[in-house]
């Protein structure tokens, strides 16, 4: 069991002043079986109202709303959380089900099948979980961590391509993997010491739990992973999303802090 002190800080920053800015924010990490939150401060500016309520994947949500005008938009989270690795994620086959079939972004293409042909995970291992460990071992071996070369709208399909990317496109791509096995897996956003920013790694469904792995370590999460969301794929975890009058060009400042207590 692990303790760790976490801060998640996003603004926005716009070229020209905005108004009636509504929006939907998904950074707080929540209470479950494996972490447990502790004195959790949000602020958020500019804001005239909010409300807060999990969302169809059980994520914590803010939505709110700032109607005078302004020239930029922050979010700062801060808190603690003990994490418990060999905490049960325990869920019903059924409700797992929604996980084993593919999105927009972790579809499968001519090159992840082709990939995924050459192996053969089903003659090696019977459990969900060694088989997508397995996954994980060759993908690290083919694939590159490289910055800058995929965005938050490019597929598994396309980066595995390039053989190259960052964390979401590593667990888009051992989703994918997953996925054509019919394995239920799920994409998470969350945070780890180190990083400066968010971190993606995936939830494996193995008799009647969540297990974790995170494909851009190669390496099973420990107790130092605390999650923020999970859902299909990164979509499903989008830290920020809104709508907002005026503006023009906008730029993003995110920094993350997470560390052990």
């Amino acid at each position: 069991m692990q303790r760790l002190r976490y801060s998640y800080h996003m603004q926005l920053n716009f070229e020209e002043p905005v108004r009636e800015h509504h929006f939907k924010l998904r950074c707080f990490p929540s209470s479950d079986e494996r972490q447990k939150i502790f004195n959790e401060y949000i602020n958020i500016y500019p804001t005239h109202f909010s409300s807060a309520e999990k969302d169809s994947f059980g994520n914590m949500c803010i939505y709110g709303a700032a109607n005078q005008t302004h020239d930029h938009f922050s979010v700062d989270v801060k808190g603690e959380a003990e994490i418990n690795i060999n905490g049960q994620l325990k869920v019903e086959a059924y409700k797992a089900g929604i996980f084993k079939y593919e999105t927009n972004l972790t579809k499968a293409g001519n090159n992840i099948r082709e990939f995924h042909r050459t192996l053969e995970p089903s003659a090696l291992y019977t459990s969900n979980f060694e088989r997508a460990k397995y996954f994980m071992n060759v993908l690290y071996d083919e694939f590159s961590y490289v910055q800058g070369v995929t965005g938050i709208f490019t597929t598994g399909e396309e980066a595995f391509t390039i053989r190259s990317g960052v964390c979401q496109d590593y667990a888009h791509i051992l989703l994918a993997l997953c996925r054509l096995e019919r394995i239920p897996c799920r994409y998470v956003a969350g945070m780890i010491p180190g990083e400066g920013a968010t971190h993606a790694w995936t939830e494996i469904y193995d008799e009647g739990k969540w297990r974790l792995l995170d494909p851009t370590h190669n390496r099973e999460c420990d107790d130092t992973y605390i999650k923020i969301s999970s859902g299909r794929d990164a979509q499903d975890c989008s830290i920020n999303q809104g709508v907002f009058y005026g503006g023009g060009r906008q730029r993003q400042e995110v920094k993350v802090i997470a560390e052990k207590v």
